[in-house]
């Protein structure tokens, strides 16, 4: 087009190219100057007025349609292309989806999460098995080396080079000893440790607190290795080194506690891998709160929710008028979210918003965009607290399980398929009732199953059952009904009158 342009109207490439860009944006105003000068230099170069005119018109005509609809035919092609990739090879293309977005930390989590809702395992890195990115290996995804923080790129590709030319690590020092300490150093060794990723080496913590021997023995061996000065006798290993070399260097003590095993995950890996802080507690969890981090949407703006989980990180600011706030980014088993804290609950409770501290915040949602906000963080919506508890002291009000999981089981189910829904039923139990809606060729039976059949609607454990009983059935059977009210206004004392809002989560 822009070559037509400047043959046509004598127009250089660059202003080709500034036409092109009004027509794409859609700017009238800057269209308006290009069409006069477009009309005269292609009536000086012999095209008649008037078809010079409805050429321009043309043009102007096609960027009304010509731009939007491709980029919509092209958005749906790749839409389609997603979705039966996702469909038919869910393992590729998670693991690619994860490689895409390796370098942000909070996607790759949600990804993690959406393989593990999915009932697919995501394993964690390891210097034996894993490449530098997220590979599928035997029906799982084993995590890649280089998302490991502060484990540089070259540090990495000495390091499988080393192991495709001469076979499996067998300990902490055969690993220090056969890749470049320069680049293998102590800062990298801890990192791959403290993430999980000489697990297959030994115990994390003891492998930890065995650093200093280890580094000092291989590069004993390779200075003696370089100057030739290796005995005969001290080329001889100890017995219990001759499976395990530097077995005798692995400090003798308990194992690294669960909480710093998964701090060291989340610092280095950006998510809990092995385990979540959560996860003892998720039933509990459940009980206290009416709503999961992924499940705030834009829609929900004024809604009042009930959320919890463990605080991962606190920014305190101080308003124009000199009070202290905070924004805290609060993570549960689903997703993290930001909460805002103004000042009169930060000056209650900022004793209690602290990191790694499990709390249960009652709020409204707010979709509107924080001043400074850029684009992504501005369609997120945030939750304003209007009272936060540590999560020993939040009760289970009765208000909070004001939620129902609804089956839409097809008329033609099979005795088969039913009984797989009882056994998938029982796995999930919880607090939230069942309502079974049978379609029938004339009518819809509904059946509420009662106390025995209780689920846990939301979370986790609700996700696995959803993809499990639309799976069962081949079509969205599933949908979860959130009744919520709207959030007092905040200069009124006390609530108005409850509206509700119905939320459904069929399957996709």
């Amino acid at each position: 087009m822009a070559s037509r342009k400047s043959s046509l109207a004598g127009f250089s490439l660059g202003e080709a190219d500034v036409l092109r860009a009004a027509m794409g944006k859609k700017k009238k105003d800057e269209m308006a100057k290009m069409r006069a000068k477009f009309i005269a230099g292609a009536v000086s170069r012999g095209v008649a007025e008037p078809k010079a005119t409805e050429i321009f018109d043309l043009m102007a005509f096609f960027a009304g349609y010509g731009f939007n609809k491709s980029h919509s035919a092209a958005y749906a092609v790749i839409s389609y292309q997603t979705a039966y990739l996702k469909a038919n090879y869910p393992l590729e293309y998670l693991a690619a989806l994860l490689n895409n977005e390796a370098g942000n930390y909070d996607k790759v989590a949600a990804a993690v999460l959406d393989c593990h809702t999915r009932g697919i395992d995501v394993l964690p890195p390891d210097v034996n098995r894993s490449e530098a990115g997220f590979t599928v290996q035997e029906g799982q995804i084993r995590y890649g080396l280089a998302v490991i923080k502060n484990v540089g790129a070259h540090a990495i590709e000495l390091l499988l080079t080393e192991r495709r030319a001469k076979g499996l690590f067998k300990s902490l020092l055969d690993l220090t000893v056969r890749v470049d300490p320069r680049e293998l150093n102590k800062r990298v060794l801890e990192s791959l440790i403290r993430s999980g990723a000489t697990d297959s080496l030994g115990e994390r913590g003891r492998l930890l607190a065995s650093i200093d021997r280890v580094t000092d023995r291989a590069g004993q061996i390779i200075n003696e290795r370089e100057s030739g000065q290796t005995s005969l006798f001290g080329m001889l290993p100890d017995a219990d080194e001759m499976d395990d070399p530097g077995a005798g260097l692995i400090s003798a003590m308990p194992p690294m506690p669960d909480d710093e095993r998964l701090k060291g995950e989340k610092e280095l890996l950006g998510l809990y891998l092995s385990d979540h802080p959560l996860r003892r507690i998720e039933q509990e969890l459940h009980l206290k709160v009416d709503t999961y981090a992924n499940q705030v949407t834009p829609e929900m703006e004024d809604y009042e929710v009930r959320i919890g989980g463990v605080i991962k990180a606190v920014r305190p600011v101080v308003t124009k008028t000199g009070k202290a706030m905070a924004f805290v980014q609060l993570e549960d088993l689903t997703a993290t979210i930001e909460v805002i804290v103004f000042p009169k609950v930060f000056e209650e409770r900022r004793q209690l918003l602290l990191s790694d501290t499990v709390v249960i915040v009652r709020g409204k949602v707010d979709a509107r965009a924080a001043a400074g906000d850029d684009e992504e963080r501005a369609e997120a919506a945030k939750v304003i607290a209007d009272e936060i508890l540590a999560f020993d002291d939040a009760g289970q009000e009765s208000w909070v399980r004001n939620q129902v999981v609804h089956l839409d089981v097809p008329g033609d189910a099979t005795p088969e398929q039913m009984a797989m829904l009882e056994l998938i039923l029982g796995r999930c139990s919880g607090p939230d009732p069942v309502v079974l809606h049978l379609q029938r060729a004339d009518q819809v039976v509904d059946m509420d199953l009662g106390e025995k059949f209780r689920v846990q609607g939301g979370g986790l454990a609700g996700d696995r059952a959803q993809r499990e009983i639309d799976g069962l059935f081949s079509r969205p059977v599933w949908r979860l009904e959130v009744i919520r009210r709207r959030a007092p206004e905040r200069q009124v004392t006390g609530f108005r009158q409850p509206r509700t809002l119905v939320g459904s989560t069929a399957g996709a």
